[in-house]
Formats: C-alpha cells, sequence, structure tokens
C-alpha cells in the first residue's frame, strides 16, 4: 500500500497539484485531439513499438531525474534568471520535452498537425507527459508500455526498435560485411 502522506511529504502540495493540474488539462486536449481524428488503438500501439529502446531509456532517465529534482525547481531558478512565472517554466520544460520526442520519432518539427501521424502525436505526447507527471520517478512504466507493444505486434517493429540508433546500424553494417557468407 503506496503511504500517500510520504509521497506528498516529497513534494510540496501545490506543486504537486499544478504538475497534476498540467498533465490533466493537456492530456484532456491531446486525447480530445485524438478523438477527433480518429485514432486507432492499433496506431497507437505501433508507433510505441516503434519508439526506439534508446529513446525510452533516456525517457526514463529522465523521468528519474526530474522527479528527483523536482522540475519546477529548475523552472524557479529560471523564473529568477530570465523573469516569469516558475509554473510557466515548468509547462515550457515539459513542451520541450514533448517536441523533442516528436523530433525523434518523425525525423521532423511543423506546426501543421495534420504532417503527423495521429498515433505517433497521441504516442509522444504519452511520453512528455509521463516526463511531466509527478511521482513516476520510481517506476519504469513507459519501459512496461514499450516491452507490451512489442508483445502485441509480435515483435513486428523489434529490429527497427532497437537498431535505429545510426552507430548501432552502422556497426552492424561493418560486422555483417566482414562476415563471410555462404552463397
Amino acid at each position: 500500500m503506496v503511504d500517500w502522506a510520504a509521497q506528498r511529504a516529497k513534494l510540496k502540495t501545490a506543486n504537486w497539484l499544478v504538475k497534476l493540474l498540467i498533465v490533466v488539462v493537456i492530456g484532456g486536449y491531446g486525447l480530445m485531439w485524438a478523438a477527433d481524428k480518429a485514432v486507432t488503438v492499433g496506431d497507437y500501439v505501433t508507433a510505441i513499438a516503434k519508439t526506439p529502446i534508446w529513446l525510452v531509456v533516456a525517457i526514463e532517465l529522465f523521468d528519474k531525474l526530474a522527479d528527483k529534482k523536482d522540475y519546477t525547481t529548475w523552472g524557479i531558478y529560471m523564473s529568477r534568471q530570465w523573469g516569469g512565472n516558475s509554473v510557466l517554466w515548468g509547462i515550457v520544460i515539459g513542451l520541450i520535452a514533448f517536441l523533442g520526442v516528436l523530433y525523434i520519432m518523425t525525423g521532423t518539427i511543423t506546426m501543421n498537425m495534420n504532417a503527423y501521424s495521429p498515433g505517433v502525436f497521441l504516442a509522444a505526447m504519452t511520453f512528455a507527459l509521463y516526463i511531466v507527471m509527478p511521482e513516476t520517478g520510481d517506476d519504469e512504466l513507459i519501459l512496461f508500455l514499450w516491452l507490451a507493444a512489442q508483445v502485441a505486434t509480435k515483435g513486428q517493429y523489434l529490429h527497427e526498435a532497437v537498431f535505429s540508433l545510426p552507430i548501432i546500424s552502422k556497426l552492424m553494417t561493418v560486422i555483417l560485411s566482414r562476415l563471410p557468407l555462404p552463397l
């Protein structure tokens, strides 16, 4: 059983509520957009399964860092240095995470929302909201979601997801080119 009093003691209640409100409002608008685009579960699962494993690991590490350091503290620091509201800076950090994940998944950033596959957009939103969500640093939920997507797609995109890092792809090409293959 989770001791909620101890969990809330880690974060100030106000910061916890602000993070929760950000996740609920932005997530609600994202889901409303996805509902208008008629995103299927298959599109979403395929986008999750195609996500490179190194990105999943990076999201998990960034989430652990964000929960440990509390990104609203970064917002307070930035608001002191450049002015503005610390909560707004927290939202900016979440937006940067979303755009970074979206860029890695699609290879481009455009202001035309119709240029993105709705499944990819929804997956990127899920990843960004996971980073912003309070108290998720203890669990590897995105890794579990990625593994479940691999099972659901029967590993169809596993090779693409594991070997998507350019250096690994190049290394595998070099290794395979040096192997004597019988004709």
